[in-house]
């Protein structure tokens, strides 16, 4: 049996209307205060404007061990993906070590992911360079394809709650004095 014409498209078109309706009662906006947005704007970080959970994953670290992001709840995370071949990540990490040893690692971590690189290389770059904070490895671009990251560095701003609250893409001074004191602010 099948339907008119006139009623299949009434179907459709009262189908569409219900998911119209029902997408905005499920979209949550960002946590993000009108301060907060001005201070990640200034600082070239583009604040989140709808409410997004980072999505977990695990990983193997330089030294083997195995982490997942939801591990580091209740801190800030600087998610960061780099190479050891690419010269602007080279750059910003160093203000990544300094920022994670300044703000101590209950407050925050900084969880590198290295696109391409295994557990080895990383292991070595870390050495070399004397970065304390966990970098990982993503031999496959696993991590990297569930988020979408397309060209490097970028880093994602990470809530205690899980919350992606923004986004750099380049080089950015991630140990800056107000990007600290923010992040600080939070846990008082």
């Amino acid at each position: 049996m099948s339907l008119p014409k006139k009623n299949l498209l009434q179907l459709f078109l009262l189908l569409c209307l219900l998911v119209f309706a029902v997408y905005p009662v499920h979209a949550k906006s960002a946590t993000l205060e009108e301060e907060d947005r001005k201070l990640l704007k200034s600082l070239r970080i583009t604040p989140a404007t709808s409410w997004i959970e980072a999505q977990n994953f695990s990983a193997e670290l330089a030294d083997g061990k195995s982490v997942k992001l939801e591990d580091y709840r209740g801190r800030f995370v600087m998610l960061n993906f780099w190479a050891t071949w690419c010269l602007p990540c080279l750059k910003e990490m160093p203000d990544f070590e300094k920022a994670y040893q300044q703000m101590g690692h209950d407050k925050l971590i900084v969880l590198a992911v290295g696109m391409g690189e295994d557990t080895k290389k990383i292991s070595k770059f870390a050495e070399k360079y004397g970065f304390s904070f966990p970098l990982v490895a993503d031999p496959k671009m696993e991590i990297t394809k569930l988020y979408g990251v397309r060209n490097i560095p970028v880093t994602y701003l990470i809530d205690p709650n899980g919350v992606v609250i923004g986004r750099a893409l380049g080089v950015r001074d991630w140990a800056n004095p107000d990007l600290l004191a923010y992040i600080n602010s939070k846990f008082k």
